[in-house]
């Protein structure tokens, strides 16, 4: 009987866990629960997980998003580097931060399916691209979570690195 009730209460639980990529959404009704994201410059905090190697390489520095030119990323540890989202690999999250920016979604619609939960205030849009897209030769998914403003966003490639970028103010 205690067995039961412990399963019982998992699956009631468990829901409340479920990942954004447990929960399909049409573009429609993603649109309406977003907020109209802006410019904005912030801190950055960055972890990049190299499964193959084991490492977890770490930096930080301040952030850029312009909602007409994109994203830069200037970078003061561990070195000073200045990276915007121009390379192959990275047009695309360049692409991806500017159309939920602006609420472009219908330009995503041909390359990802979306996947979308909010609690309150609280917000996660999850990307993965579609079979056929080039996009799905190098990326996995794309998860961006945020609530005036994206918080955080966790990118992994098809080799399975994962990066985990945060941004506060």
């Amino acid at each position: 009987m205690k067995k039961v009730l412990i399963i019982i209460s998992l699956l009631i639980i468990s829901p409340v866990f479920a990942g954004v990529f447990e929960h399909p959404a049409k573009l429609e009704e993603i649109s309406k629960k977003l907020p109209a994201l802006e410019s904005v410059k912030c801190k950055f905090t960055q972890e990049k997980y190299i499964p193959q190697s084991g490492l977890t390489l770490k930096s930080s520095g301040d952030f850029e998003f312009e909602k007409d030119k994109g994203v830069t990323f200037y970078t003061t540890y561990p070195i000073k580097s200045t990276a915007s989202y121009t390379s192959k690999e990275y047009r695309q999250i360049n692409s991806v931060i500017t159309a939920v920016s602006s609420g472009a979604y219908s330009k995503l619609e041909k390359d990802f399916k979306f996947y979308f939960v909010k609690n309150n205030a609280l917000w996660t849009l999850g990307l993965v691209p579609q079979k056929d897209s080039k996009t799905a030769n190098y990326l996995k998914s794309i998860e961006i979570e945020g609530k005036t403003d994206i918080s955080e966003i966790i990118i992994i490639t098809k080799d399975l690195t994962k990066t985990t970028i945060r941004f506060t103010k």
